[in-house]
């Protein structure tokens, strides 16, 4: 069907000649997120059928693809743009996506996309407060000084990766991608995409569901990136081992303090290239800038577990604006779940084997059902205490239940489980449930499992996060109050007779909370019991 059919006429493709008028309207911006920019708008142009207008002072970006009309920014502020200016806009491109959503019988399906929180404040300035926010996914920004130097215990396995590259393949070279090189970066893009690695920066490869079809679209948009990068004014650098290409990065300066990657494509037979072209990219091209951002994880929980494992310093929040709420599918306790929390397990320490090797935090897959059920049986000496296999695999399938265990060396010694709950106005998260296998105690497996379930939450753009812990479980309220949860009230007899509870909670905004990325160094070395 041809996507064209009942647009508004007036409705214009993107082309390079385009360029001023996006960038006038992204540089009113005082904080842009991956989504506003040119590049970024022009290599996804075609794969998903763009077109734009200037409608009442503000620039209006539009996407066609898959049949329904759609905003993938919300409008932009020309100059001279007032807020009355913004709810005029709102409300004709409404009718622009109604007109042609109406032919379908998807009128429902009239939204905007990515819009950050600084454009989300203009919306509710203007006066609109019919439409509702959905968290999508968030930005990972980083300190690009730590993305160079890769130093501290957080980072260890990148530096050594690189290090191992380094090493391994000494006849390696960089330099700033030339147009003879263009070919020779889509010969290495198309490769990259026929060995299904969906990573941006090469990391991991993931057969998530519908990442058939997201990899066909960055293979399309990142060809056409490659192939108008430099009339863009974009820096690039590329990574060869004697005269083969093996790698390439390409991006440009977002804001006077913040740089972003673009696109990151490496062989993956050379083990340690992603985090060598990454870290030496971000050396080469952005050093004088604070921060680095890398855009979002798409929903991809193989993909939003490589970027958390860098340690973003913040996440910036996006949102979807539509007329009413967009259920959160999975967000309420399905059928098998209990109701109430399960007792938070972190044991005390015991002193660690210096050479140990060092704990690997993953998402949860079916193939771990076994192994979660027995740590459950090794860590509570009741049936009223524990999961059953069916309650686990009812978390792993809920998409609204991040589950992750903890591996050492191939076997799964803890389990963690985060919950989404969608409220009238708001959604909020809870920690679960955490357990650890008593043979891996005193390698900080609570807390790995704790960060990475708290970063799960936080990607969705959750702020508020609850947890109920045994009053007698100090070891593990120790642990809470550094990853920034506070007491909020008692809950008598909550564990059963005479076995009380706290109930704690997390603001991930609030002055007093310790970010869950910036602190983790801190804990480090801080954190002697877990």
């Amino acid at each position: 069907m041809d996507e064209s059919v009942g647009l508004d006429e007036s409705l214009k493709q993107v082309s390079l000649d385009d360029k001023a008028t996006f960038e006038q309207a992204f540089s009113n911006l005082k904080q842009p997120i991956s989504d506003y920019s040119f590049a970024s708008v022009w290599m996804w142009s075609d794969a998903l059928a763009l077109r734009w207008k200037v409608i009442e002072r503000h620039l209006c970006v539009f996407s066609s693809e898959g049949g329904d009309l759609t905003m993938i920014v919300p409008p932009l502020p020309m100059p001279g743009a007032t807020e009355r200016d913004m709810g005029a806009a709102l409300g004709a491109s409404f009718e622009i996506m109604d007109r042609a959503n109406d032919r379908a019988g998807r009128r429902s399906h009239s939204r905007i996309e990515y819009v950050s929180d600084e454009l989300l404040e203009r919306v509710r300035a203007s006066g609109e407060s019919s439409l509702s926010a959905t968290p999508l996914w968030s930005d990972y920004v980083y300190d690009t000084a730590r993305l160079i130097d890769l130093a501290g215990g957080s980072l260890k396995s990148k530096r050594h990766a690189r290090s191992k590259f380094v090493r391994e393949f000494p006849e390696h070279g960089t330099r700033p991608l030339e147009a003879d090189d263009v070919e020779h970066c889509i010969t290495l893009l198309h490769t990259w995409a026929s060995r299904g690695d969906l990573s941006h920066d090469g990391e991991v490869s993931d057969a998530h569901v519908g990442t058939d079809v997201l990899r066909h679209r960055d293979l399309d948009s990142t060809t056409r990136l490659l192939r108008t990068f430099r009339g863009l004014g974009l820096k690039s650098l590329g990574l060869w081992h004697r005269d083969r290409l093996i790698g390439f990065t390409i991006g440009e300066q977002l804001s006077p303090s913040q740089a972003m990657v673009i696109a990151e494509k490496c062989d993956s037979d050379f083990a340690g290239a992603p985090q060598f072209i990454f870290s030496e990219f971000c050396r080469q091209a952005w050093g004088h800038c604070p921060e680095t951002n890398v855009g979002d994880d798409w929903g991809i929980p193989s993909l939003r577990f490589t970027k958390q494992s860098y340690r973003p310093i913040r996440l910036i929040a996006k949102y979807a604006l539509s007329r009413s709420p967009v259920l959160v599918v999975g967000g309420l306790i399905p059928p098998g779940i209990p109701g109430e929390n399960p007792p938070h397990r972190v044991e005390p320490a015991v002193a660690p084997h210096p050479e140990s090797p060092t704990p690997a935090v993953r998402p949860a897959t079916l193939r771990d059902v076994p192994a979660i059920l027995e740590i459950e049986r090794t860590c509570f000496e009741t049936l009223d205490e524990t999961f059953n296999k069916r309650q686990v695999k009812s978390l792993i399938l809920n998409p609204r239940a991040p589950v992750a265990v903890a591996e050492i060396e191939g076997r799964v010694m803890g389990w963690s489980v985060g919950l989404t709950r969608q409220h009238r106005r708001s959604r909020s998260g809870r920690l679960y449930a955490i357990a650890v296998h008593p043979d891996a105690q005193g390698r900080h497996i609570g807390r790995l499992l704790a960060e990475h379930t708290l970063g799960e939450l936080a990607s969705q753009g959750i702020a508020r996060i609850y947890l109920e812990v045994r009053q007698d479980n100090e070891t593990a309220i120790a642990l809470y109050h550094r990853l920034g949860f506070q007491v909020r009230r008692a809950l008598p007899n909550y564990y059963g007779s005479g076995r009380h509870g706290w109930r704690m909670r997390r603001e991930t905004g609030a002055p007093d909370s310790m970010h869950l990325f910036g602190a983790s160094e801190k804990m480090a070395r801080s954190d002697t019991q877990l």
